[in-house]
């Protein structure tokens, strides 16, 4: 494993420079169209716009890969990203800013791929899901230390060209490695019928998991500063959230390994209920109370893109990139509703997140236990929960490419019948 990840250093390298970068520019984004004045409902458009981006990237740069190769997509990439946040630091307009926001949701999509398709070119099939969680680890950390960045005393045109520089010192390290291009990238092919049809949980599931994660990453500066945190207990409000996120990934997912993870799901979604509605009960101004609550609600809510996928590849023999593309796409539309429906609180509340959180989590709750009442799953094709974020279709190709093996026509003669392997579940 060690050999492993230094033949991977550049590739790593690069992305937690990246990362660190794109951390910074997640916070000062909303935190300077606070600063213009702006109000909140026109901040979630802007968020929402980078999630639009983001669905964007992942159905069209695989293509774009495919025509001009890796390394001058991933160049492209770079600049566009880097010019759109230049725009949004030099122009103080709405429709720009709307623009720019989905160009750098298209670009940072595209991005991941390339970086995690020479990953995924580079490990065997039995070391992905350790790789995996390696990379989950740095980027988390990265975007954490980009958030920290924040409480620099810089002001806004200087953490600009902070986030800037580092977008563009990215491109470094993978501009220069001596590795082979690896294999195009594969396109988004899915059903939305189909897999709701096989997997219920899951997709709604990834949808609410969506919901609120969207709404964190696009307002979460916003609502920090409504509950009147400094800028510089922004960056530390973003911080622990994603750390609370990074901290429970495993013991979840392993919990999962052990019992049906629709269990799960209920726990993470009841329990996050009770997060909301004790931050709103209390209703505190204290930064501790504050980052708890955060630390919890980042806990509870980040590993159901993770949980949902490996529930969905459990007792379906669709296939898995078919399954995941599915639901990466719920998790995507989830994550456009999100900072909408959190933008349109802010306006009467400041507790506007945990009432989302809430009410998301909520009927997640309640949806998930009528299936569990009324509906048995035996994990035909069981699939190990690995740990990763709902980044890009790539990720989903590079945790769970094992197949199923061929089988004999003695043993598919013993096998249940087509519709048992389809149950919805």
């Amino acid at each position: 494993m060690p050999t492993l990840l230094k033949s991977m250093f550049s590739l790593l390298f690069s992305a937690a420079i990246l990362l660190v970068g794109h951390g910074l520019q997640l916070t000062i984004v909303p935190l300077y169209a606070i600063d213009l004045g702006w109000e909140p409902d026109l901040i979630g458009y802007i968020g929402s716009s980078y999630f639009f981006g983001f669905v964007l990237g992942c159905l069209t740069v695989p293509r774009l890969v495919a025509r001009v190769g890796h390394i001058r997509v991933f160049t492209v990439l770079i600049a566009l990203f880097t010019s759109s946040l230049l725009f949004i630091g030099l122009v103080d307009h709405f429709v720009i800013w709307l623009l720019a926001r989905c160009l750098i949701g298209w670009g940072i999509a595209g991005i991941y791929m390339v970086i995690e398709s020479w990953l995924n070119d580079k490990t065997s099939i039995e070391r992905r899901g350790s790789v995996l969680s390696v990379y989950t680890v740095i980027s988390l950390s990265a975007i954490c230390l980009g958030q920290l960045l924040v409480g620099f005393d810089l002001g806004f045109a200087g953490l600009f060209m902070l986030a800037a520089a580092l977008l563009v010192l990215g491109i470094v390290p993978v501009g220069l490695t001596r590795r082979p291009a690896p294999q195009p990238i594969p396109a988004v092919s899915f059903s939305f019928r189909r897999l709701f049809a096989v997997s219920q949980v899951s997709m709604v599931g990834a949808f609410f998991g969506g919901l609120v994660t969207g709404g964190f990453w696009a307002l979460g500066p916003v609502v920090a500063n409504a509950n009147a945190l400094s800028p510089s207990q922004v960056g530390v409000f973003m911080a622990v959230t994603i750390l609370g996120g990074t901290a429970l990934q495993l013991p979840v997912g392993r919990l999962s390994d052990r019992i049906d993870r629709r269990y799960v799901i209920t726990g993470l979604a009841v329990i996050a209920v009770l997060t909301s509605v004790m931050a709103i009960l209390l209703d505190s101004r204290n930064p501790q109370v504050i980052y708890v609550t955060m630390f919890l609600l980042g806990g509870l809510s980040f590993p159901l893109y993770s949980l949902c996928l490996a529930h969905a590849n459990d007792n379906t023999d669709l296939s898995i990139m078919e399954v995941g593309s599915g639901v990466l796409m719920m998790n995507s539309i989830g994550s456009i509703l999100g900072p909408l429906s959190v933008s349109f609180l802010l306006g009467y509340t400041h507790m506007a997140l945990f009432i989302v959180s809430g009410a998301a989590m909520s009927i997640l709750a309640c949806w998930t236990l009528y299936r569990i009442r009324f509906h048995d799953v035996a994990r035909e094709h069981y699939e190990p929960f690995v740990s990763m974020r709902s980044t890009t279709q790539e990720m989903v190709e590079m945790g769970l490419e094992n197949e199923e093996p061929e089988v004999s026509e003695t043993e598919t003669s013993t096998q249940a019948p087509q519709e048992a392997e389809n149950k919805p579940i």
